[in-house]
């Protein structure tokens, strides 16, 4: 006692801190695995929180730099001197007006034909709303009636720059314009053709034109037919629609609409949403899966230093020395791993935003790291280890110095309902004794299998967005747009041109495209729509269901997706009001024949008839085409080339195009995911079979003696390790399915609903990930086993 009370507090602790150091290195195995594991839980963590501010914050910035718009309407065609009277309503900041057109494009280098969506720009003042970036180039000049600047993703989509040129049907007339320009505008962050999956930068883009050449272009001289608002932040939206919609009723207009129903907008906003959802759901598991393997370590070496802890309480050494000793040895690794995985993570991040840049174009894109999120990991990663850290340092607390000081009491070996069941008879002695260890220790074995079924879910979950988004493809580009070329005109037409179309090189069917804008609603629900007409017989579009069934409209009533079902609160059997927004604008109340829960959009269909009559007449927008393959390329010739063709899609081009995105946006966060599961499963697989190795030393090493092969040592070692994975497998397949189903309620949305579908292969990888990762981890373990020293295990004291 006389030494210890020379020795004053500090010496006591810098004592207690070189132990803890000595104890990690002997401890370095599992100590590394911890800091792995850990070390992904906070990358996971710090790339994506930090995604998140990122993101809304480059969005919101450059929204309020550009003018975003607020609110949005089309118009059949109105006046330039409507403009000032609609500036003149109570609530509004600015306004712009403009022509808007799709254009039909040839873009060089491109196989196929690629889609514009043509708008004015005055050439003599700045944009009060939706202002353009300039990236490269400069803008159109007054007197220059064929230039043009595009979009940058269309840019940098099909390597164009200033100086190029693209054809252009404007109008039904070939126009070659020169491309002076390449700009951003808030308007379009994201370029996604209405009616698309996702978008395609390479066939899709923006272009914009001097606002008189394209007035006179499109034969609007003096005129608009699009129109957005900035607000004053205390105006009324709804006031305001309501005042706008009032005063272009007479115009033809389709209604006003907000930011809410704004395409790029939506696209923008949902993905934001689902990284916040993502950062934090997969970082939990990573660390929860680190908390559990500090305990077990922790556990194992208070058990092994019983003798140690009872001197030192002898001495004098108080109980809240000895929980911060022991929660110093897990923080050392935790720590550790949450450094490098902040430094991992915001290399990771930085990667993200690269990647999020080539589908969200703005101009302040550059990631820059944020402390708050980084001080934010530090301190659930540090939570994280305390957490594990309790179980042992309560048998630290627990026990007294005099009985500390005697070797543990060995487990108590007694008949159990194994030794008594028939499959104990069934069993060869080496895996009795297998069964028996696990038996022994339900705790821990419960856990090993928990943290491996985890590993097989991370791979599940991971591979989830790929199979939804493939079952999408599948029922969208196969049974529902079944087509090989889509048209769309630039004015509704008649029956006459469904004729032209059909006489056409290589045309085999004909079916035309019809939808109308409508505003329904039902109580105080309100929404803007648009009603498709479904033609008798039709084999090239159909409306079929998340399960690939085709549902049929109802004879006098409205099919309608259980989507926009759930916003209007109507179920099938009520009726909802609709008011056609062209023509005569005719108001009808219309049943709910029946829902279709299908995947994309808020979808509504009425019989050929029933639109006809609520349209006032029959006006298609378009046509869907079957066609002979041979004769492909001189129907898109020929079409190119057409009066009154907008545009012109190739489903097999549509079809590359996703494709290509798939792999691009999935292909790294499905590798990443990959890497982490396997991170995971051998952070477990390895510190449970080094724990087991460290709890059976004694008996292993006297099998040796008794005659045993180090073979079949080995085999009773890692024996439990396979039956925990096999019992780890069905586990990890209900939580990955379960984590699944969140994760696709949690990503859906009105743009697009993810099918709750798991490929086999995805189940196959999981598996293969747990196998791969259970034999490194035998491989490290069994170096430690082959070079066990028998003498000295078995002078360890009873």
């Amino acid at each position: 006692m006389t030494t210890v009370r020379r020795l004053g507090h500090p010496s006591l602790i810098s004592m207690l801190t070189r132990k803890a150091w000595r104890d990690v290195w002997h401890q370095r195995g599992p100590s590394i695995a911890i800091a792995v594991v850990v070390m992904v839980g906070v990358a996971s963590f710090v790339a994506m929180q930090s995604m998140v501010p990122h993101l809304r914050g480059s969005q919101q910035r450059y929204y309020q730099s550009a003018h975003f718009a607020d609110l949005w309407v089309s118009v059949s065609q109105a006046p330039d001197a409507l403009a000032a009277e609609l500036r003149a309503i109570p609530g509004v900041r600015a306004l712009e007006t403009r022509v808007a057109e799709n254009v039909v494009l040839e873009v060089p280098g491109l196989a196929g034909l690629a889609t514009g969506r043509l708008l004015s720009h005055p050439t003599r003042r700045e944009l009060a709303v939706n202002r353009l970036r300039v990236r490269a180039g400069r803008l159109m000049a007054p007197s220059h009636d064929d230039e043009v600047v595009i979009s940058d993703g269309f840019a940098t989509a099909n390597g164009l720059a200033p100086g190029d040129t693209l054809g252009a049907v404007l109008n039904g007339r070939w126009r070659r314009l020169e491309v002076v320009g390449v700009v951003l505008t808030p308007e379009f962050v994201m370029e996604v053709q209405p009616g698309a999956l996702f978008p395609d930068n390479r066939r899709y883009g923006i272009l914009w034109m001097a606002e008189g050449a394209a007035q006179a272009a499109f034969g609007r001289v003096g005129a608009w037919n699009e129109a957005t608002f900035t607000l004053d932040r205390t105006a009324s939206e709804a006031a305001v629609i309501a005042a706008v919609d009032e005063r272009l009723a007479r115009y033809g207009s389709l209604g006003t609409f907000g930011r809410g129903e704004q395409l790029s907008h939506r696209y923008l906003t949902d993905e934001i949403r689902q990284a916040a959802a993502f950062g934090t759901a997969a970082p939990l598991i990573f660390l929860g899966v680190a908390a559990f393997l500090v305990n077990l370590v922790l556990a194992r070496l208070v058990a092994a230093q019983r003798e140690q802890i009872g001197m030192m309480k002898a001495f004098g050494i108080t109980n809240g020395m000895l929980i911060r000793h022991y929660a110093q040895i897990a923080l050392i690794p935790v720590l550790l791993g949450a450094i490098i995985g902040t430094g991992v993570g915001l290399w990771f991040a930085g990667l993200l935003a690269e990647l999020y840049s080539q589908y969200y174009r703005m101009p302040d894109a550059a990631f820059t790291p944020r402390l708050g999120t980084i001080a934010a990991s530090l301190l659930v990663t540090g939570l994280s280890a305390l957490i594990g850290t309790v179980g042992a340092v309560r048998r630290v607390v627990r026990l007294p110095a005099a009985e500390a000081m005697r070797p543990e009491a060995p487990l108590r070996f007694r008949h159990n309902w194994f030794d008594r069941s028939w499959l104990h008879r069934r069993l060869s002695p080496m895996a009795r004794l297998t069964v028996r260890s696990m038996l022994r220790r339900p705790a821990r074995a419960t856990l090993a299998t928990l943290g491996m079924a985890l590993s097989i879910a991370v791979v599940m979950v991971g591979s989830y967005a790929y199979d939804a988004i493939a079952v999408m493809r599948d029922v969208h580009f196969t049974e529902i747009q079944r087509e090989d070329v889509a048209v769309t005109f630039a004015r509704s037409e008649g029956d006459g041109a469904l004729r032209e179309l059909a006489h056409m090189p290589g045309v085999l069917r004909v079916e035309p495209l019809w939808s109308l804008p409508v505003k329904i609603g039902h109580g105080p629900h309100e929404r803007r729509a648009a009603i498709t007409a479904l033609i008798p017989g039709a084999r090239l579009r159909r409306v079929v269901n998340g399960q690939r069934q085709e549902q049929a409209v109802p004879g006098n009533g409205l099919l309608m997706s259980a989507a926009l079902a759930e916003l209007l609160d109507v179920e099938a059997g009520d009726s909802v009001q609709v008011q056609a927004l062209t023509g005569e604008r005719r108001v009808r109340t219309l049943p709910i024949g029946s829902l279709v829960h299908d995947l994309i959009g808020t979808g509504l269909w009425m019989g050929h008839d029933g639109m006809e009559m609520l349209a006032g007449g029959t006006a298609y927008d378009g046509a869907v085409l079957a066609v002979d393959p041979v004769l492909t390329d001189q129907l898109i010739a020929q079409l190119r080339r057409t009066p009154g063709v907008a545009s012109v899609g190739e489903r097999a081009d549509v079809l590359a195009s996703f494709d290509a995105v798939m792999r691009d946006s999935f292909g790294v966060t499905l590798v990443a995911l990959l890497g982490f599961a396997v991170v995971l499963a051998v952070g477990v697989v390895y510190n449970t079979a080094r724990v087991s190795l460290s709890e059976r030393s004694r008996e292993l090493t006297s099998l040796r003696v008794l005659g045993f092969s180090q073979r079949e040592v080995a085999a009773m070692l890692f024996g439990e390790l396979a039956v925990l994975g096999a019992l780890a497998v069905p586990l990890g397949f209900a939580i990955g399915a379960g984590l699944a189903a969140a994760m696709a309620a949690g990503m859906s949305s009105e743009l697009f609903r993810l099918p709750f579908t798991l490929a086999p292969r995805t189940y196959g990888w999981s598996v293969v990930v747990l196998v791969v990762a259970g034999m490194a981890s035998s491989l490290l373990v069994r170096r430690r086993l082959d070079h066990l020293d028998l003498v000295a295990v078995l002078k360890t004291r009873e």
